[in-house]
């Protein structure tokens, strides 16, 4: 190392060195098993209370990355480029997306063209963006209390728009992706959940706050105020991370900053967990596991990978987490990567660089550079993040290549019950990767214990619909989630036995009344049976909380063709196609109802479109 780098470094690491340990480093000082805003009684209070005692922190804490995670959809929040030629195409389903301002208001619109003429044309009104714009911005809309994400995402740091994560590749769920409470609770500050929904809002945050780092203040407010400060080594009213012992410090920052398959413990939602918990109470975090030490490299996957790091193996319990090098408070942007490398020289001295003078000057000096390299995320196209599993990699970057997946493992619990790894097999397979590996492994758990709800969660992704109707003849309903009750439904819907399909299907609906699709299903084994009216009524609730729910809307137009009214049927058709002129059920029924008017013209234009599809 150069001389004078050595006394920049020194002077660096003794200014960042006082600063992070008074703001951020770790004291191990073990955990307060009483903190008094543990309990789900204790509220949170808001980000602007804290800052009336707290304005420096505040000050800087909303120019983060958390801070400035999430917003209304306004011109100052949005970093992306508008123009003519920032519109998308997505070639599996021949639409075009192209985002614009209208006035103050932010619209997607979607469009499908032949010929040069638009044959179908579909705007939405942005109302959320998330995301800090350091990566990604991405843009959310609000319906009735859901909210859904909008198919295409801007790409900060190559400057462009594309398909949203997860849409690519024909799997553009265009405007219809529920985000729940799950996606909700890492990505802002905690809302407020409908009492029988985990996706119906009856509060959406406004951006990470203080809360999420530090549990719910008014127990804190209530002692500062004039209540006193409880006795005791720290203030046990609020949760300062730097207090955690190592392992609650961890599971702290890996709430967010862990992303794999959640899986939820019995009785437990997501909004649950509050700083001074162990994680694995809430929910268990897996991930695909690999022969030797590789692991995916998700965009948000840094906890797993800084565990990963020989330096994490190198020290002792507590001695390297994520605040020892980052100050939650200040933007890692106004730091600057000097605030790092001190960090690094904390450890390390410049003997223990083995590299050649020539390399180091080509870095300038920079253990970040060499160390940590940008690499692109696996899950996030377009972006580059560092890799936190700290190590000597070539020139380019992590260019780690793992294998196929042996199995799953779970991050925060080494050892996890069998019917949660089991589940974590199935909603794997169901939610990211349709290898039977996943499916198999379940099987073998499932071959040696008692879990009849997961054998019909098996047998309803095998589509093995009778061994489903068996388990059912076994089990109480009342022991039942809403979600099994569905999937029996739907197994004797598929054996064409309706009278129990209804049956099953009334008790899902009655134990989680929210879902649309759950309510779509009901009114459509109720038509079946020949019930018109009740699927009437039960499909209107549907579409009372998601109006442009098309399955509903196709349902409902065949109940009213049952009916005879043909006028009502066309209305809810029309609706229908205009969301998706090509959906398929919506289509035959089109075609249905066109060969019963004998319109032979519009009996040719249905069959065409079907026949693209």
């Amino acid at each position: 190392m150069r001389k004078s780098s050595v006394i920049l470094f020194g002077l660096l690491a003794l200014i960042s060195t006082t600063y992070l340990i008074q703001c951020a480093a770790p004291q191990n000082k073990g955990v307060v098993a009483s903190y008094l805003n543990l309990h789900d009684s204790v509220q949170y209070v808001g980000m602007q209370t804290c800052a009336q005692c707290h304005a420096d922190k505040f000050e800087t804490f909303v120019h983060t990355g958390m801070g400035s995670s999430f917003g209304l959809a306004e011109r100052d929040r949005s970093s992306a480029k508008f123009g003519n030629e920032h519109v998308v195409y997505d070639s599996s389903l021949d639409l075009f997306y192209a985002p614009s301002w209208r006035n103050d208001s932010l619209f997607i619109t979607e469009f499908r063209l032949k010929d040069g003429d638009t044959t179908h044309q579909r705007s939405e009104h942005i109302n959320y963006i998330i995301g800090s714009g350091h990566h990604t911005n991405s843009h959310l809309m609000l319906r009735n209390g859901f909210v859904f994400q909008a198919p295409i995402t801007f790409y900060t740091q190559k400057g462009q728009w594309d398909l949203a994560p997860g849409m690519e590749a024909g799997n553009n769920s265009r405007f219809t992706r529920v985000i729940d409470e799950e996606c909700m609770t890492c990505h802002n500050g905690l809302g407020k959940m409908h009492a029988q929904s985990s996706r119906r809002f009856e509060k959406i945050g406004s951006g990470i706050d203080c809360e999420r780092c530090h549990g719910p203040g008014e127990k804190h407010v209530y002692f500062r105020s004039g209540g006193g400060v409880p006795n005791g080594d720290i203030d046990s009213t609020i949760v300062n991370p730097t207090d955690l012992s190592f392992d609650y410090q961890i599971d702290l920052c890996q709430r967010c900053h862990l992303q794999g398959n959640n899986v939820l413990k019995p009785g437990k939602r997501f909004s649950d967990f509050r700083p001074g918990m162990r994680l694995k109470e809430v929910f268990e975090v897996y991930l695909p596991d690999y022969e030797g030490d590789e692991s995916l490299f998700n965009m948000a996957n840094h906890s797993e990978r800084l565990q990963l790091s020989a330096c994490f193996k190198g020290t002792e319990e507590g001695g390297l987490t994520c605040i020892t090098c980052h100050n939650p408070h200040v933007s890692v942007r106004s730091l600057g990567e000097n605030a790092f490398i001190a960090s690094c020289m904390n450890c390390h001295t410049d003997e223990s660089c083995k590299e050649t003078i020539d390399v180091r000057l080509t870095k300038d000096d920079n253990c970040i550079a060499c160390h940590m390299p940008p690499t692109g995320a696996e899950d996030i196209p377009h972006v580059t993040v560092h890799d936190h599993k700290i190590g000597v990699f070539k020139e380019g970057g992590n260019n780690e290549k793992h294998g196929d997946p042996i199995g799953l493992r779970c991050i925060n619990n080494p050892d996890p019950e069998d019917a949660t790894l089991a589940k974590a097999y199935l909603t794997y397979f169901e939610k990211f990767d349709q290898r039977n590996l996943y499916r198999d492994k379940a099987r073998e758990i499932l071959d040696r214990i008692d879990a009849p709800f997961l054998e019909i969660h098996y047998y309803f992704q095998s589509g093995q619909l009778k061994e489903i109707t068996a388990i059912s003849e076994r089990i109480r309903p009342d022991d039942a989630s809403a979600m099994d009750l569905y999937r029996i439904g739907e197994a004797y819907a598929g054996l064409k036995e309706y009278t129990k399909a209804e049956e099953w299907m009334k008790l899902s609906t009655m134990r989680s009344p929210q879902r649309f699709e759950m309510l779509n299903r009901y009114g459509y084994v109720l038509m079946r049976n020949d019930k018109l009216d009740d699927a009437q009524e039960i499909l209107q609730k549907a579409l009372a909380l998601n109006p442009q729910h098309k399955g509903s809307l196709n349902n409902m137009a065949k109940v009213y063709f049952q009916m005879g009214n043909l006028r009502r049927a066309k209305e809810f058709l029309q609706d229908c196609l205009e969301l998706d002129p090509y959906y398929m059920p919506g289509l035959r029924t089109a075609l249905n109802i066109a060969k019963f008017e004998k319109d032979q013209e519009s009996v040719t234009l249905y069959k065409q479109r079907l026949s693209l599809r």
